[in-house]
C-alpha cells in the first residue's frame, strides 16, 4: 500500500514481505525512516555502527533514514510487515 504524506514531499509505503530461509539481504539504505515488525521466523539484523542484533517474532525495529543495514535470515522463512516514510520520487531501497 502506498499513500501520500505524512507531509509534502513524502510517501508512506506499507509492505508485507517473506525472506527465504538462510537468505542474506545485502546492505542497503532507504530515503526515509523504516519500521519493521517480525511476524514469524527471525535472523540477524546488521546495522552499521551497532552490534548485530538477533530478531524474532514479536520484535519491532526502526532504521533511521539513509542508515546502511542488512539481514542474515535464520533457518526458517521470515515474515515481516514494514512501514516506510520516504522521500517521494526516490527508490524505496538503494545498495549501500
Amino acid at each position: 500500500m502506498r499513500s501520500e504524506g505524512p507531509s509534502p514531499g513524502y510517501v508512506t509505503v506499507l509492505v508485507e514481505a517473506e525472506i527465504d530461509a538462510g537468505a542474506l539481504i545485502a546492505r542497503h539504505t532507504h530515503p526515509g525512516i523504516g519500521s519493521t515488525y517480525i511476524i514469524e521466523g527471525g535472523g540477524t539484523l546488521i546495522v552499521d555502527g551497532q552490534a548485530n542484533r538477533e530478531v524474532k517474532p514479536g520484535d519491532g525495529l526502526q532504521i533511521p533514514a539513509g542508515h546502511p543495514h542488512g539481514v542474515q535470515n535464520g533457518p526458517k522463512t521470515t515474515k515481516i510487515v514494514a512501514n516506510y516514510i520516504v522521500e517521494k520520487g526516490k527508490p524505496l531501497a538503494s545498495p549501500a
